[in-house]
């Protein structure tokens, strides 16, 4: 039987216009994912330029090589899982001025960073890309000797001894919008220089010191953070800091406890000066005094903060041993707040000797 040749000319056209239509729909479609990839590799040059190269403080080693060339292009961008299946897989790939980012969903794996200058950025944020425990006990997420960003993780569910979400030995990271939560431990921090922007500590525990956060020997910032219901045995429910210095600004530490003794719901210093602007102390527990903040051998600056609902089994809500605060325009409640202190008209104020402690006057608005 012979085809009609009006049909077979018809049935050609037909498919020429659906052959086009599609392959004018696989360009658009290429063309969108184009646009898509260059937006965000564009956001993340920028992010990593700022990060590596910011001249005014405001992030650490701004002189630290990077592979990016002088057009300010990112070296290597890799995707998970659209390329590496795996965080650590894509960080054993990373090279000097990478940039990693991970899609949305739930991850359960311990990562190591070696001595690598890299940036992990989450695609939707931390109420999105989760990286949980695997288990095996140990952080979850350790960074050595290297110099990173990390936006927009939740890290949660460490478990074992040092189940810590997040260790940062011998680096220098820039954390942000990040979540550290259900942890043995929230973050640890050890001859290191950090700064954390918009993240939230909560619900991490450790048995002695630091159940929120432990620091030692280190120069750490943090700036619109929340450090709320973790709980230590003995020492700094919220954050421990041991020697080098800590910088707050809104910073709010709310229901942290020590559970068991000793000293500092909130917070602990111990020969680490303290800065504190903008703060909010709200809801600490410590067995024994300083529920809100104890402060060893160190001096501590409060300005524009706010003590409040804090309590204790011991005398005080603020307590220092050997220290000097120098409090301004801050308030601490006036039916329940206590600062253990010598009674002074001075703006600083030495902390009474050990066993003293508990003789201090009530205040409100010292300024």
């Amino acid at each position: 039987m012979m085809n009609n040749p009006n049909t077979i000319s018809q049935t050609q056209d037909d498919h020429k216009k659906m052959l086009g239509g599609l392959s004018l729909a696989l360009v658009v479609a290429a063309s969108l994912v184009a646009l898509w990839r260059g937006s965000f590799v564009g956001t993340l040059n920028a992010d990593f330029a700022s990060f590596n190269g910011d001249q005014t403080g405001n992030h650490y080693g701004a002189n630290s090589a990077t592979s990016q060339s002088q057009s300010g292009h990112v070296a290597n961008v890799i995707l998970v899982p659209e390329q590496v299946s795996t965080i650590q897989g894509a960080i054993d790939q990373a090279s000097d001025g990478s940039v990693i980012f991970v899609a949305p969903g739930q991850y359960r794996e311990s990562i190591f960073i070696h001595g690598k200058n890299i940036s992990l950025q989450a695609g939707g944020g931390s109420a999105t890309v989760c990286i949980l425990g695997s288990g095996r006990g140990g952080p979850i997420a350790l960074i050595e000797n290297a110099k990173c960003m990390i936006d927009g993780f939740r890290i949660q569910d460490g478990r074992g001894e040092n189940g810590r979400g997040l260790t940062l030995q011998s680096s220098d990271a820039t954390i942000v919008n990040c979540t550290f939560a259900n942890n043995m431990g929230g973050v640890s921090v050890t001859n290191s220089k950090a700064q954390f922007m918009n993240c939230v500590i909560a619900t991490n525990r450790s048995a002695i010191a630091g159940g929120g956060m432990w620091c030692a020997q280190s120069d750490v910032r943090m700036s619109d953070c929340t450090v709320n219901d973790n709980a230590a045995g003995t020492f700094g429910g919220g954050v421990y800091v041991q020697g080098g210095s800590m910088q707050l600004l809104n910073v709010s530490f709310i229901n942290n406890r020590v559970q068991s003794g000793a000293w500092g719901g909130g917070l602990y210093s111990d020969r680490a000066n303290v800065n504190l602007n903008a703060c909010v102390m709200r809801g600490n527990f410590s067995h024994d005094s300083g529920a809100a903040m104890y402060v060893l051998d160190a001096n501590a600056k409060i300005r524009g903060s706010t003590f409040e609902r804090n309590s204790s089994t011991g005398a005080a809500t603020v307590v220092g041993a050997n220290a000097k605060f120098d409090i301004q325009d801050s308030i601490l409640e006036q039916a329940n707040e206590t600062v253990a202190v010598a009674t002074s008209d001075s703006a600083v104020i030495e902390m009474a000797e050990a066993n003293a402690m508990e003789t201090g006057a009530m205040m409100m608005a010292v300024k």
